[in-house]
């Protein structure tokens, strides 16, 4: 695959895309949800603004819902990891400047994933949203079914995962040792903690 960079959008004259290139700015679903305004409004001077409103974006499109509890912004997000798989093999163009922060980065790190750690990742972020919506009263988004299908399947490739024995922390071991451990819960028919995958690594 083609190592991928981020790329100044430019509003000059003439400027155009170039070719495997995506727009990530506002204008785009995938735009980051929160603003400098915003950011301002609420007491944050700049350039504190700026760096909050670029270091939120990572946690909430993990599936935080610390700072945005709205039933729109788990929404937004859905929509956004929906389309992830578009990124992949594309620069990102956002008119934040070269070598300064900017969310376009955490999505050039989800877009380099492999198909199995995305869907791994994906399926993770999906259930922690519905875990803290249940937890707040709410209906919860996903199949539950579809996403433990996802997070307790065997992984048949050579690489490191982390899991979540049960407890919220996880842990991390080779495929092969996983694989056990996920054969070994299929043959208890009743367990108090599940063991899930929260990640594919390498």
């Amino acid at each position: 695959m083609r190592t991928c960079t981020r790329i100044q959008r430019r509003r000059d004259r003439g400027w155009r895309k170039p070719e495997r290139c995506m727009i990530v700015d506002r204008t785009s679903d995938f735009g980051n949800p929160f603003t400098i305004a915003g950011a301002l409004d609420v007491g944050f001077k700049e350039p504190e603004a700026r760096a909050t409103v670029i270091a939120e974006f990572g946690p909430w499109l993990r599936g935080s819902r610390a700072n945005w509890t709205a039933d729109e912004s788990d929404r937004r997000r859905e929509k956004l990891l929906t389309r992830l798989p578009e990124l992949r093999g594309m620069d990102l163009a956002c008119p934040c400047e070269p070598g300064k922060p900017c969310h376009a980065d955490v999505l050039l790190e989800w877009a380099a994933l492999s198909s199995l750690a995305l869907e791994v990742r994906t399926a993770s972020t999906r259930a922690r949203v519905d875990r803290q919506r249940v937890f707040q009263g709410l209906e919860p988004m996903y199949d539950a079914d579809a996403l433990d299908a996802v997070l307790t399947q065997d992984v048949h490739v050579t690489c490191v995962v982390d899991y979540d024995p049960g407890d919220g922390i996880p842990v991390r071991c080779d495929n092969g040792t996983w694989n056990q451990y996920v054969r070994q819960q299929r043959l208890r028919e009743h367990s108090s903690a599940m063991i899930r995958l929260v990640e594919v690594v390498g």
